[in-house]
């Protein structure tokens, strides 16, 4: 892959900000393109910890010895929940909150079997194939992973290496999540992660336990039989809206300039997370025809909800963050909307997210206890 560059400082590659800013070691190009959150210290650019009950901790299980980054995920088989997140500012965020002490540049790197994906990873911009020296840790990577406990639950976090949109035309993510499930056989499994807002009523901060997802494909996956599938989630479990309190929310939703002093969460069984098999966003003309489809815009989760079919007792759940919100765009200019939400993620992503880490932290201990 060619070595990553922007046109002009100031002018970032929107798609590459989002997918691979990393916020605990912010990469050079970023620097480069005048990103002002990379130039903060740690301290700013990271969520701050959150009062957690303290029988539901969230507390990290370092692995003795350290495995190898060819092993399998059997040693976790019958571990409670696994969570799947998806960007370097996502995974950061879940770092600090879950696995306080091991930032993501200490989890473990997961390549198992990665032969078998490298022919099927085929697209340019995926961080699959990127080898330049600031994405060597992702390069034929399948992902990071690092366990944890929340309360009584065995929990193994995980941070896709594979990207629906961007790895090409065999979808191998679909293969990645089905192996993962067949292998450590979970009660509960969690998509979380940021998202476009959809409409004017969803706020920047807002989290999404969507009641399902479906694929709004226009693009490269426009002729799938799945292109306009939509798959339900399973039931919030009991006492989990409760738990999300002002207390745990309010600490990072401070920090974000424009959200709600405590975030919505949108919880109903209609509250939809849309997939996108492009990057799209909502802005107040409806450039990509979001408004009406759902709350958010993603681009993955109806493929888990998609593998999740082949494993009815396992429940599973979808929740996003509104990392940015309806752009407004009054002059019509879908490009300068674009760098706008960009600006937006790349300031307050990495907080938004702590309110979606809290949602799936509060679904994990109302489905097993403390």
């Amino acid at each position: 892959m060619a070595e990553r560059a922007f046109a002009t400082p100031g002018h970032v590659d929107v798609e590459d900000l989002r997918l691979n800013y990393d916020p605990e070691h912010p990469q050079e190009r970023f620097k480069a393109a005048g990103v002002e959150s990379a130039f903060l210290s740690e301290s700013d650019r990271l969520p701050s910890m959150v009062p957690w009950p303290e029988a539901a901790k969230p507390t990290p299980v370092p692995l003795h010895p350290a495995p190898s980054e060819s092993a399998d995920l059997s040693k976790f088989k019958g571990y409670d929940a696994v969570v799947v997140t998806w960007t370097s500012a996502e995974a950061a965020a879940l770092a600090a909150l879950f696995t306080p002490g091991y930032q993501v540049s200490q989890w473990y790197e997961y390549r198992h079997n990665v032969e078998s994906y490298i022919p099927l990873v085929t697209g340019k911009t995926a961080p699959f194939n990127d080898n330049t020296k600031d994405m060597a840790r992702y390069y034929h990577s399948l992902g990071l992973y690092f366990p944890c406990t929340i309360g009584k639950a065995r929990v193994l976090l995980m941070k896709s290496g594979l990207h629906l949109d961007y790895d090409g035309p065999k979808y191998p993510v679909r293969k990645m999540i089905s192996e993962v499930v067949q292998t450590v056989q979970p009660k509960l499994f969690i998509t979380t992660g940021t998202g476009g807002g959809i409409g004017a009523a969803v706020k920047l901060g807002d989290v999404v336990i969507a009641g399902r997802t479906r694929f709004d494909c226009v693009t490269q996956f426009k002729n799938e039989p799945w292109a306009k599938a939509s798959y339900g989630t399973s039931p919030i479990p009991a006492g989990a809206i409760a738990a999300i309190t002002p207390a745990l929310t309010k600490v990072n939703a401070s920090r974000i300039v424009g959200a709600r002093e405590i975030p919505k969460m949108w919880d109903t069984a209609e509250d939809t997370i849309v997939t996108t098999d492009f990057f799209g966003f909502d802005d107040s003309t409806d450039y990509y025809k979001l408004q009406g489809l759902g709350q958010a815009c993603d681009m993955g989760d109806a493929m888990i909800g998609n593998a999740m079919q082949q494993f009815p007792n396992v429940k599973w759940h979808a929740i996003r963050n509104a990392s940015d919100p309806q752009i407004p765009n009054p002059s019509h200019n879908i490009e300068q909307a674009k760098q706008e939400a960009g600006d937006i993620y790349s300031k307050y992503g990495v907080f938004t997210t702590a309110a979606s880490v809290i949602a799936t932290w509060a679904v994990i201990q109302a489905s097993f206890g403390q």
